[in-house]
């Protein structure tokens, strides 16, 4: 087992990689295979005039992220997967540059809705994790291209009409799904539509 000490000294390392890979000028950074790293640095916000490809991925104890990440505007990637993660700080939505997302395989229960400020976004990955259902506001994304969702526990129309009160979100007060929907029609889509049950006319991404 992981001592502190132990995670401290790999919390240091990586704020230390952080600022040289700051006065280099590095536009890519990765931290990797960290096996002990629960929390990562609020430190990241210093690469936010450079780094334009963020791979914080395979560390399997990391369940944290800083709302500092939404700092970086100038991403085009940001790969999270296989990680420990069970939310992402709502400020991801401020990258307003970013292409691709991935999140896939960590324990995310839910995205946030601020995703969908992301009108850049052409791939979008959140396979293998808890997620039961996906924001709408998903269909407001025009440049997505991919959105893989397989491997979820993702709510059945039977779960909806047997407790559709407890268990799906209220649909947006404002917003026509069903015309937006139609910006998927020439997308790659790992996932099926249905009718909103006791909702008509919003669209129930499954």
């Amino acid at each position: 087992m992981a001592q502190p000490d132990d995670e401290d000294n790999v919390f240091d390392d990586v704020c230390q990689s952080i600022r040289e890979a700051t006065d280099r000028g590095d536009n890519t950074f990765n931290v990797s295979h960290t096996h002990i790293l629960s929390v990562f640095p609020e430190d990241i916000k210093l690469l936010k005039n450079t780094v334009s490809v963020l791979h914080i991925d395979n560390n399997y104890q990391l369940c944290k992220l800083p709302p500092a990440i939404g700092d970086l505007t100038k991403l085009t990637w940001l790969n999270l997967s296989y990680n420990h993660l069970a939310e992402l700080p709502a400020e991801i939505g401020r990258l307003k540059n970013l292409m691709r997302l991935h999140v896939n395989n960590n324990l995310l229960n839910s995205l946030p809705i601020e995703i969908w400020n992301l009108k850049q976004l052409e791939e979008l990955l959140a396979d293998s994790n808890q997620l039961k259902a996906v924001p709408t506001g998903v269909l407001e994304m025009p440049q997505l291209k991919k959105i893989y969702l397989d491997n979820n526990p993702l709510l059945t129309p039977e779960d909806i009409v047997e407790g559709f009160e407890e268990k799906v979100p209220p649909p947006p007060a404002v917003g026509d799904c069903s015309l937006t929907r139609q910006k998927f029609t020439q997308c790659f889509i790992h996932v099926s539509f249905h009718d909103l049950c006791g909702v008509p006319k919003v669209d129930y991404i499954h």
